[in-house]
């Protein structure tokens, strides 16, 4: 059984790096999504598609986020926006299908990036003038903090002894 697993895996890395090398350095940047796309499909391909489905997502949520928000307002983008979340965390927590799986990642990747995007606008509408550049960057700090903070424990959580 450890024979086939390994030989799996190498299988895997091979062609990792032979799809690696398809891509010409310093021409464009690429993350796993890309290389998911342009590899042979192996055990843990679709899985690595779902996780990046939340990074497509995000960028599809980007593009038209902005037009929602001045059409609609940022209030009500950002009301209709958490029933984007819920059916997205839905989707992720009853399926038991890799395919479905991603798309309940790709509907969370689309909320995740409106509410991002929308909510510094919000925040200037509703804040006194004297008041928003200290609450804007403010909002920008502690999403920054947000995102740093599980990164550091991921690397510290992420070594032999812990």
């Amino acid at each position: 059984m450890e024979a086939a697993s390994s030989k799996k895996a190498t299988a895997f890395d091979e062609a990792n790096k032979a799809t690696a090398r398809l891509i010409k350095l310093k021409t464009i940047l690429y993350t796993s999504a890309l290389l998911t796309w342009l590899q042979p499909w192996s055990g843990r391909s679709p899985w690595t598609f779902a996780v990046n489905a939340w990074i497509i997502g995000a960028m599809l949520g980007l593009l038209y986020c902005g037009h929602f928000s001045d059409k609609y307002g940022c209030k009500a983008a950002l009301m209709d926006n958490c029933i984007f979340m819920i059916v997205g965390g839905m989707v992720q927590a009853s399926v038991s299908n890799v395919w479905l799986f991603a798309l309940g990642r790709l509907i969370a990747g689309i909320s995740s990036a409106t509410a991002t995007a929308t909510i510094g606008g919000y925040v200037n509408e509703l804040s006194p003038p004297h008041m928003r550049n200290p609450l804007g960057l403010g909002l920008q700090i502690f999403m920054t903090i947000g995102i740093l903070f599980p990164v550091i424990a991921f690397f510290f959580a992420n070594t032999s002894s812990g």
